[in-house]
């Protein structure tokens, strides 16, 4: 249960500084650590609810501190917070369903999946929600298509913190792997 309780403080901090420190536009370990999530932890409040967490926690920190000035009072709850929160609860439940068992290809698919949910679902909410684009097809396809860039930089995001954290998880729990098993023998 301790190391649990480490792991998810220790996901929070990734989340957290994932998004505040400068990164490219939506290259951050949010889908990765909602799928690590997913995988590690069995209890539901704890695989959805801890990237959940993080999210707003940075949220919290980004609206009210680095775009302050883009809001007249304290933003506990963002306007789009739902279509974001909503893909990242997903993504959560699909890698639920994905991580039976544990391969590489699955991380990948499930690191693809997230990806394109989080795109779908979240650039759905701006367009239903901005009145920069027309409530049309054409204003979806535009819509989707503006953001094209940065599902881009999502996806590479995604698929370089997924094989990072996963790998690291896997060489961690592995019992083949032991650091101490190597001796020298000069």
């Amino acid at each position: 249960m301790k190391k649990n309780v480490l792991l998810a403080i220790a996901m929070l901090i990734v989340v957290f500084l994932g998004r505040v420190m400068p990164h490219p536009f939506n290259f951050t370990p949010v889908i990765a650590i909602t799928l690590m999530s997913s995988y590690i932890f069995k209890k539901k409040y704890m695989s959805l609810g801890l990237p959940l967490l993080a999210f707003w926690l940075s949220d919290l920190f980004i609206n009210n501190i680095v775009y302050a000035g883009y809001y007249s009072n304290f933003t506990f709850i963002s306007t789009g917070m739902i279509w974001t929160y909503g893909s990242i609860l997903l993504v959560g439940l699909l890698g639920s369903s994905l991580f039976k068992k544990l391969s590489s290809g699955r991380v990948a698919l499930a690191s693809i999946s997230g990806s394109t949910i989080f795109y779908l679902v979240s650039n759905f909410g701006v367009w239903i929600e901005s009145p920069m684009y027309a409530k049309s097809i054409a204003g979806l396809v535009l819509c989707y298509s503006s953001a094209l860039p940065f599902y881009g930089s999502s996806l590479a995001g995604d698929l370089i913190y997924s094989t990072l954290f996963f790998g690291a998880y896997h060489l961690a729990t592995s019992k083949s792997y032991n650091l101490n098993s190597s001796k020298s023998k000069i």
